[in-house]
């Protein structure tokens, strides 16, 4: 027990850049590296590790009736902790600008999900009822229409 506790501080101490031990191993370095870009428009974001969801804005318009409204989650709001949790995630971070079908036909609700985290970069995305997106952003979508304050 004395030897690996010695070999994880060797590993500290060769490896200063590291903050944490359990960055130590090369596996988790490669993850660390594609978890903290994000691809935006085509071209690859990065993003600061500590950073996090500050806020979300969700625009929903249409409908049968033609609908809009918008819901906003901050820090503030209660209940916000799990949505602002999901859009922080690297997952939500990966998601491409829009899910859109090829026939947007008929009277489905369109969303425009806006995230702002930590240090002020956003992201958009969009997409239409009944569409196949990525269960991350149906789940943003779902918690924050729950909470989050209508206007």
């Amino acid at each position: 027990m004395i030897a690996a506790f010695a070999a994880v501080c060797s590993v500290a101490t060769v490896t200063p850049a590291l903050a944490s031990p359990a960055l130590a191993s090369p596996a988790r370095e490669a993850t660390s590296a594609r978890e903290a870009t994000a691809v935006t428009a085509g071209k690859p974001v990065s993003y600061p590790f500590s950073s996090s969801a500050t806020r979300i804005v969700l625009e929903r318009t249409g409908g049968f009736a033609g609908t809009s409204v918008s819901y906003v989650v901050d820090r503030s709001t209660a209940g916000g902790r799990e949505p602002l949790r999901l859009a922080g995630s690297n997952d939500f971070r990966r998601l491409r600008g829009s899910y859109l079908p090829a026939n947007a036909c008929c009277d489905r609700y369109a969303y425009r999900v806006t995230v702002t985290w930590r240090g002020g970069q956003r992201k958009t995305v969009s997409t239409v009822q009944g569409t196949a997106a990525p269960s991350i952003l149906w789940t943003v979508i779902q918690r924050t229409q729950q909470v989050g304050a209508q206007s």
